[in-house]
């Protein structure tokens, strides 16, 4: 086949033939060795004879495409310098794809990775108060709280917040206990007695003989002097 020694460089490496550049390419090769020895001999650029397959022009019926703002002359061209199949790049055009859409967004220059996504929640996880605790006893342990006094508070009707000690818990009053309300909350004896620091007697008493129940809290309590 070959007649006369040749010297052929390429991609940096020195060969001796055209069979051993040729045997040494064999994964990109597209065409035989007699096909690439006479595209060779003809002037054709060494990595055109080889990948291009024969009987193909760089120039098709369906024209040039732009893609990324570089003109490629084929879809060939295109799959060539992107590393991909022509067959994809044939059915993405045939698909209405055109230009930069003709090669996967991945690709492509203006391609902008989707942010990683969340991990979804675990389901032990607690937020009380803007805050996110792992678990129900990661809360207990960090605000100081018993695991069973917390389960206490919420079979009581506390809420989360009060059953962590994140909020007062308000004592329901009797059934039946006379409510009195001071500044728009409605307290009984006890809860007067407690808030305000007066004796329940007293501030009963004084309501009887018609004072408000704002007065009645407020007024200050008169000391008797003891005779000797």
């Amino acid at each position: 086949m070959e007649k006369t020694p040749v010297k052929l460089i390429f991609r940096g490496k020195e060969y001796q033939s055209f069979s051993e550049c040729y045997n040494d390419n064999r994964d990109i090769a597209r065409v035989s060795i007699p096909t690439f020895v006479k595209r060779v001999r003809e002037g054709m650029p060494i990595e055109e004879a080889l990948k291009t397959p024969k009987g193909r022009t760089l120039v098709t019926r369906l024209g040039s495409h732009l893609v990324d703002g570089v003109e490629y002359e084929n879809l060939p061209s295109i799959a060539r310098a992107y590393g991909l199949k022509e067959s994809l790049v044939y059915r993405r055009y045939h698909r209405g794809l055109r230009g930069t859409e003709l090669i996967p967004p991945k690709l492509r220059k203006d391609y902008v990775p989707p942010p990683p996504k969340q991990k979804p929640p675990s389901r032990w996880q607690l937020e009380v108060k803007g805050v996110v605790y792992r678990s129900l006893r990661e809360a207990c342990r960090t605000l100081g709280i018993e695991i069973h006094t917390y389960r206490n508070r919420l079979n009581r009707g506390c809420s989360i917040e009060q059953s962590l000690g994140l909020e007062p818990i308000i004592k329901k009053p009797r059934k039946g206990a006379t409510l009195y309300e001071i500044d728009g909350e409605k307290l009984c004896l006890n809860d007067i007695a407690k808030k305000y620091n007066i004796d329940p007697t007293t501030f009963k008493r004084r309501v009887e003989r018609g004072l408000s129940t704002k007065e009645a809290v407020t007024k200050p309590i008169r000391r008797r002097r003891l005779k000797n």
